[in-house]
């Protein structure tokens, strides 16, 4: 738990206005100097000392809107923006951007269905700016949703932001928590239909080993392969690049900075759904360039909990399992484009298997990176940061199928040598320990991984330390 002023709330032991803190696990008060002017824009809330953070941000900015959206094809690049509000005094706007479309696909686009493919993405980027108060009620002033439509909504905010309820301590399943309204003066939009040839597949790509593995295992099903690249950086563009695939789709974000700025005054932050996002763009995406299939690289382990919360499962990963790849499928059918189908053709593979899979792939070795803290190491040479569960798991993967001298060439050193990563280790493999927040394999394949590892070192006649350590806690136990 930390501490959070009750007034500024910046999250420190000293406050932004003096001394005082809030402490959120026992609501205890201290000592807070009276004049708060200048510290914040959340300002004094006048409720009572005992109510916590997110109930204070609640009862003061009880309405979300997600007022409106626009959008027009200009010099071949498709703009996209979104608007937002908070009541009573906050407001937002998102900006994407698809690039390069040919004047011959936009001259074939139909208007109801591209607009109705807009305001559902913006369904999805509103809850970028929703988790700063979460705010007791969302209006969605845009358009309207069906029955099934609201539905859907709440549970992708439901089991898509369970990791941000559970950071923040929030009772999401209390009775009454969120309400959804939408305009009934808008449209309710039924799917539509494309004509395209059903050997094209458009392939996302993020610049780590499981999107390798979908692009060359597809290669050899499909007519045409595009490739669909979000804020690309460094590393999804090499990847690009070594596919020698010749369609590449660009879609660039600029998120409102007042986001970042509230953030860093004590606004609530936690993770999104981003795979549901990306579903919902590469669709479009899909919908603008023909593509009738989208093919994700979303893996079995994908479907396993990191924690109960609530009495609810909570999923890092929930909106890359099997669960949202189904209920959005049977949402597009019925609402969206009924035809554009999206999959994942490693849904039944391990992440060792993949790892196995990928090691063949050595042309990809020296670009592909999936570590998250890469880019805030160096946004123009993002590398591994080497401290992190996701760099040891994957490290752990991949050991058993690499030499390790081609291991230490694509991470730099022998991650099992790092005595600092064996907390790391035990959240990975341990029962007695939560699964990390990231995106890494379920706890048995991970043993699995450490124990394919050993046997590689013994062979080799050099046993690392956290081998070692892995070696006395659970081989031997």
């Amino acid at each position: 738990m930390g501490d959070w002023c009750s007034r500024c709330y910046r999250r420190n032991s000293n406050c932004a206005a003096g001394i005082s803190v809030l402490r959120i696990d026992d609501s205890k008060e201290i000592n807070h100097p009276k004049s708060t002017e200048g510290v914040g824009e959340i300002g004094y809330l006048p409720v009572s000392k005992k109510m916590k953070k997110t109930t204070l941000l609640r009862k003061k900015y009880p309405e979300f809107v997600y007022e409106n959206y626009s959008y027009k094809f200009k010099n071949g690049n498709f703009l996209i923006s979104f608007y937002f509000s908070i009541k009573p005094d906050l407001k937002f706007k998102t900006d994407i951007v698809l690039k390069n479309i040919p004047q011959k696909k936009i001259e074939t686009i139909d208007e109801p269905t591209l607009e109705n493919l807009v305001f559902h993405l913006g369904l999805i980027e509103m809850l970028n700016y929703w988790k700063l108060t979460c705010s007791p009620k969302i209006f969605i002033e845009s358009g309207n949703l069906s029955t099934e439509g609201k539905r859907f909504l709440r549970k992708i905010i439901s089991k898509g932001m369970g990791q941000y309820f559970y950071e923040n301590k929030i009772d999401f399943t209390r009775r009454g928590f969120l309400k959804i309204e939408t305009n009934p003066q808008k449209r309710i939009y039924r799917a539509s239909k494309i004509e395209a040839d059903s050997r094209k597949i458009l392939i996302p790509i993020g610049g780590g080993k499981d999107s390798i593995v979908v692009l060359e295992s597809e290669k050899s099903k499909a007519k045409k392969i595009g490739i669909f690249l979000f804020n690309p950086k460094t590393p999804q563009r090499k990847v690009a690049k070594i596919s020698k695939i010749k369609e590449i789709i660009v879609a660039q974000r600029k998120i409102d900075p007042r986001l970042f700025e509230l953030n860093s005054k004590g606004y609530l932050n936690g993770h999104v759904p981003f795979s549901a996002f990306l579903s919902f763009l590469t669709l479009l995406a899909a919908y603008i360039f023909q593509y009738p299939k989208v093919a994700f690289a979303w893996e079995k382990s994908a479907n396993e909990p990191n924690l109960k919360y609530k009495k609810r499962w909570i999923n890092h990963q929930w909106s890359k399992s099997s669960e949202f790849e189904k209920i959005f499928n049977e949402y597009r059918k019925r609402f969206l484009v009924q035809n554009i189908s999206i999959y994942s053709p490693i849904r039944n593979l391990s992440d060792l298997e993949i790892a196995k899979i990928f090691s063949q792939f050595t042309q990809y070795h020296n670009a592909f990176l999936s570590c998250n803290n890469a880019y805030k190491i160096s946004a123009k040479r993002p590398k591994w940061c080497l401290k992190c569960p996701k760099c040891l798991f994957v490290f752990s993967v991949l050991y058993p199928f690499l030499e390790e001298k081609n291991l230490i060439k694509i991470f730099g050193k022998n991650l099992f040598e790092d005595r600092s990563l064996l907390p790391f280790m035990l959240k990975l493999i341990s029962k007695k320990e939560k699964k990390p927040f990231e995106c890494v394999g379920t706890k048995k394949e991970t043993i699995l991984a450490f124990s394919l590892a050993l046997k590689q070192a013994k062979k080799r006649n050099k046993i690392p330390f956290l081998l070692k350590k892995f070696e006395e806690l659970h081989i031997k136990k």
